[in-house]
C-alpha cells in the first residue's frame, strides 16, 4: 500500500501578495472575540497587546530591523531551556511588548500575513501555536497526530526526546508564511536542516542561546528535522526523502585550471557510465595524482606534457607514500593498484578521445597495473560456524536475523540483500523458497533457491512491513519507486546496521577475533562459505555461478579448485601407507621407493594428474609423455574410486569385440581383447569388490 496525501481538510491558502503586513485590527479582535479557548480577562490582555504593538510597529519591517533578542521579547522571571538573559543594555519594554505579540505574530503567519526567519523560530523558547491553529479551523492538528502515528508505524521511537515531530512542522509552517501543510516540499525540509546546521551563523543568536550547548542543539534539532522529512515523504506530502548528509564542495584535484578542468571532465562523463559507487575510487586516483604533479611535476601545466616515464616515477613515488590514519605504514598493495588501475583508465579515455591537453597515445597499459596475490576464498570452518548460527537465531532484531540469514543460504552480497524487494521472496512449483536478489555489482537480478530457515526470518520481516505505509523509495538503477524490504525508520536500512553491528557483537561474545582483537567474521564470508561448500559437494560451475552471480566461470573455479576434501581423498588414495592402488606404478608407491623430489612435486600437483580411468605420475623431469596407451604406461596408477569406470570401460571393449568379430575384423578384435585383459588385471589387483559385478 502506498503512502498518499492525508485526507484531511486542506487549509486556506494565502493572499497572493504574502509581503510582511498586519491585518485589519477588526479582524484580529473579531478572531480574539471568536475563541471561545479564551476567558474574558484573556481577551481582554490580548486586545491590549495587540494595540501596543500596533503602536510600537505600525509596519512590520521596522519589527524585522530590530536586533533578535529584541524581537524575541523577555518578561520577567521567565525560565527557558538553554535560553539566555536578557542583558544589561535590553529595552526592557520593547521586550515585553514583543514578547507578549508572540500571539499575534503566530496569528499573522498562519494567515499568510507573515514569513517568520530562521533566526526568530529556532530562537524562540516557548511557542504555543496550536490553539490558534485549531481557532482557525485548520487542520493541522489533525495532520500533525496522523503524521506521528505513520512515524511510529515506520519505526521511530514514539517516546524520543529527540523527534517531536510538532515542533518541527509549525515551525515549517510559520516560516514557509502558508497554512497549508500541502504546500511544503522537500526544499523547504532542506531550508530547515540547513539553517539548524549553520545556527551559529544566524546574526544574534549566540545572544540569545548558549554557545557551549550549540553542538548538542543542533544535533538534537537536526535528526528532529531529518526525521519529520521522512514522515512527510511517506505521508506523501513531499516528492523526496531528506538527504543523509549535506554535500561539501569537493577540493579542486589540481591547482593548475588545465589540469583541474581535464579531471573534473573525465570525471563528469564517466559518471555517466558507472554505478555513483565507483566514482569515489576514480577521484582517489586523480586526487593521488593531482598531489603527485604538485609535488613532483611543479612545472607541468598540461597532462599531454607527461611522458611514459614520468607516469612510471608517479608509480615509483606511490610505493613510499603512507597510510593517512597509519603514516608508520605504507600504502595497501591492493590500494596501489586501484589507484594506478584509475590513473590508466583515465589517460587511456582521454587518448581514446583525442582531447587536447592529454598525451596523444596511452601513457599506461594494463601491464603496468600490479598483479596481485589470488587469495582462497576465506570460508567459514565449521566449528566456528555452528555457534555464530546459533548466535544470529538468537538476535533480538527480526532484520539484522534476517539479513545474515539471506547471507548465509542465498550467498548474496550485502549490497544486493540490503536493496531486497519486498516482493521478493516466493517458491518454486515444488514449494521451494525462492529469493529474488536485487541487482548488484553486474547489474543484474537473479533468483536463487533459499533455505526455509531465511524464508522464515523474511516473513517475519514482511509481517513487520504490512503495518507501515510507505510509499517506496526511487530506485535509480530500475527507475521507478520500490518498496524496500529493509526500511528502517522510512529509509533504507545501513549496511552497519544489518551486517556489521550484529557480527561485531557476535564475535565479541564467541571470541572469534582476530590478532588484533577485530571481529574475525564478515558478511562476505557467508558467500565464500556458500560457494565453498556448493563445490565441494559436486555443483556444477554453471550452478555455482548462477547463485552466486559471477559473470566468468573462472571466478566460480575459484571454488572448485579448493575442494579440499575430495583432493585430500584422492591424494590419500594413492599416496598414504598401505593404499589400494593397482598398476605398473602400484608396487614403487608401496615400497616407497620414490626420492623426495619425486614425492613433493606429486603432494604439489596430484590433483592435476587425473585421467579417464586412473591418473598419471610422470615426473617433469621425465619428458614429455610419449605414450597414447595409457593403461599399458608404466607412470600408470589407478584406485578403487576409478572401479565404475573401469567397469563401465570393459563392458565397452566386450561390446566392441563383439562388433569386431561380426565383422570379421580380426585385428581390431585383438586389440581390444588385449584391452579387455589389462582392464581385468586391474579390477582383480583392486581386490574382489572390482570384479563383483564386471
Amino acid at each position: 500500500m502506498t503512502g498518499a496525501v492525508l485526507p484531511l481538510p486542506s487549509s486556506p491558502r494565502p493572499p497572493a501578495d504574502s509581503r510582511a503586513r498586519h491585518c485589519p485590527p477588526e479582524e484580529y479582535a473579531a478572531f480574539v472575540e471568536g475563541c471561545r479557548r479564551y476567558s474574558a480577562d484573556r481577551k481582554i490582555r490580548l486586545h491590549r497587546r495587540h494595540a501596543r504593538f500596533l503602536r510600537q510597529f505600525p509596519h512590520l519591517n521596522d519589527w524585522f530591523d530590530q536586533p533578535l533578542r529584541q524581537r524575541l521579547g523577555w518578561r520577567n522571571k521567565t525560565t527557558q531551556t538553554h535560553r539566555r538573559g536578557p542583558g544589561p543594555d535590553f529595552d526592557v519594554t520593547a521586550g515585553w511588548i514583543n514578547y507578549n505579540a508572540r500571539e499575534y505574530l503566530v496569528y499573522l503567519s498562519l494567515t499568510g500575513r507573515l514569513r517568520l526567519d530562521w533566526g526568530w523560530l529556532l530562537g524562540i523558547g516557548g511557542l504555543k501555536p496550536w490553539p490558534i491553529a485549531d481557532a482557525l479551523g485548520l487542520p493541522l492538528t489533525a495532520q500533525v497526530d496522523q503524521l506521528r502515528r505513520q512515524a511510529d508505524a515506520l519505526g521511530h521511537d514514539p517516546d524520543s526526546s529527540q523527534f517531536r515531530l510538532p515542533w518541527t512542522i509549525m515551525r515549517l509552517v510559520l516560516h514557509h508564511g502558508n497554512p497549508d501543510l500541502t504546500a511544503i516540499t522537500a526544499d523547504d525540509v532542506e531550508d530547515m536542516r540547513e539553517a539548524v546546521r549553520s545556527v551559529e551563523q544566524i546574526p544574534g543568536i549566540t545572544e540569545v542561546l548558549l554557545p557551549k550547548q550549540l553542538a548538542t542543539i543542533k544535533n538534537n534539532w537536526g535528526t528532529n528535522v531529518f526525521r519529520t522529512g521522512i514522515a512527510l515523504f511517506h505521508a506523501g506530502f513531499t516528492d523526496r526523502l531528506p538527504r543523509r548528509l549535506s554535500v561539501r564542495p569537493r577540493k579542486s584535484l589540481s591547482t593548475k585550471p588545465r589540469i583541474a578542468a581535464v579531471m573534473e571532465r573525465y570525471l563528469t562523463e564517466r559518471a555517466l557510465l558507472v554505478r555513483p559507487a565507483t566514482m569515489p575510487g576514480s577521484r582517489q586516483g586523480l586526487r593521488w595524482l593531482g598531489t603527485w604533479l604538485a609535488q613532483q611535476r611543479a612545472d607541468v601545466d598540461s597532462l599531454a606534457q607527461l611522458t611514459r616515464a614520468d607516469l612510471l616515477d608517479f608509480m615509483t613515488w606511490l610505493n613510499a607514500q603512507r597510510q593517512a590514519k597509519h603514516p608508520d605504514r605504507p600504502l595497501g598493495d591492493a590500494y596501489r593498484r586501484s589507484l594506478i588501475s584509475e590513473v590508466t583508465v583515465f589517460f587511456r579515455y582521454g587518448a581514446h578521445a583525442e582531447w587536447p591537453d592529454m598525451p596523444a597515445r596511452p601513457v599506461l597499459t594494463r601491464m603496468d597495473v600490479p598483479r596481485t596475490v589470488q587469495r582462497v576464498p576465506r570460508y567459514i570452518p565449521e566449528h566456528q560456524l555452528e555457534p555464530l548460527m546459533a548466535a544470529i537465531r538468537a538476535l533480538d532484531c527480526p532484520m539484522q536475523r534476517a539479513a545474515l540469514l539471506i547471507a548465509r543460504w542465498s550467498g548474496g552480497r550485502r549490497g544486493e540483500i540490503r536493496r531486497l524487494h519486498l516482493d521478493c521472496l516466493d517458491t518454486y512449483p515444488d514449494g521451494t523458497p525462492r529469493l529474488r536478489l536485487a541487482a548488484g555489482k553486474a547489474l543484474k537480478e537473479r533468483t536463487v533457491p533459499i533455505h526455509p530457515e531465511a524464508a522464515e526470518a523474511i516473513g517475519r520481516v514482511l509481517d513487520l512491513r504490512a503495518g507501515q505505509n510507505d510509499r517506496g523509495v526511487y530506485d535509480s538503477d530500475i527507475g521507478k519507486m520500490v518498496r524496500y524490504l529493509f526500511l528502517n525508520n522510512g529509509r533504507l536500512a545501513d549496511v552497519e546496521y544489518l551486517f556489521a553491528i550484529p557480527l561485531g557483537r557476535i564475535c565479541d561474545e564467541l571470541g572469534i577475533l582476530t590478532a588484533d582483537g577485530k571481529p574475525a567474521i564478515h558478511p562476505h564470508r557467508f558467500r565464500h562459505t556458500l560457494g565453498t561448500q556448493l563445490a565441494e559437494k559436486g555443483a556444477r560451475t554453471q550452478t555455482i555461478m548462477k547463485i552466486l552471480g559471477h559473470l566468468s566461470a573462472g571466478m566460480s573455479m575459484t571454488y572448485s579448485q579448493i575442494s579440499d576434501p575430495v583432493v585430500l581423498a584422492d591424494y590419500q588414495a594413492v599416496l598414504q601407507p598401505g593404499a589400494t592402488i593397482a598398476g605398473p606404478l602400484a608396487d614403487t608407491l608401496r615400497r616407497g621407493e620414490l626420492d623426495q623430489i619425486a614425492l613433493d612435486w606429486l603432494q604439489t600437483n596430484f590433483y592435476k594428474t587425473e585421467l579417464e580411468l586412473g591418473r598419471c605420475l610422470r615426473l617433469p623431469q621425465e619428458g614429455p609423455c610419449e605414450c597414447d596407451i595409457y593403461l599399458t604406461c608404466p607412470k600408470f596408477v589407478t584406485t578403487p574410486q576409478y572401479i565404475p569406470r573401469l567397469q563401465e570401460r570393459l563392458r565397452t571393449e566386450e561390446q566392441l569385440i563383439a562388433d569386431a568379430t561380426e565383422r570379421g575384423w580380426a585385428r581390431e578384435v585383438e586389440r581390444h581383447r588385449c584391452t579387455a585383459d589389462r582392464i581385468r588385471g586391474l579390477l582383480d589387483e583392486l581386490g574382489p569388490a572390482a570384479t563383483a559385478n564386471s
